[in-house]
């Protein structure tokens, strides 16, 4: 629980696929922000080069709190599990 006055510490990744449109996209983030804690923002591909096979989108960003609950985790891996099944393996980075 986080007091008033206090900063709650974030882990963020960001999370990907060149090839997966944006409706799939702003579906997978409205299932992950279903989880208790966690937010998500969608960036921008940044590509100088326009292609149809690429996405519009370049990476959703997730955040979620450092003290993540493990039954909360293993929803969020539940839910990129799924779509990786249906897609495709997502590509994740860590984010300092």
């Amino acid at each position: 629980m986080v007091t008033p006055g206090t900063v709650q510490q974030l882990t963020a990744e960001n999370i990907s696929r060149a090839d997966l449109p944006l409706a799939i996209y702003r579906e997978v983030a409205a299932h992950l922000q279903q989880v208790t804690g966690i937010t998500v923002s969608l960036e921008p591909q940044r590509s100088p080069e326009f292609r149809y096979q690429l996405s519009q989108i370049g990476a959703m960003v997730v955040q979620y709190p450092e003290n993540f609950p493990a039954g909360d985790r293993r929803k969020l891996e539940q839910i990129l599990a799924f779509y990786a099944e249906k897609y495709g393996d997502w590509q994740r980075e860590a984010l300092k």
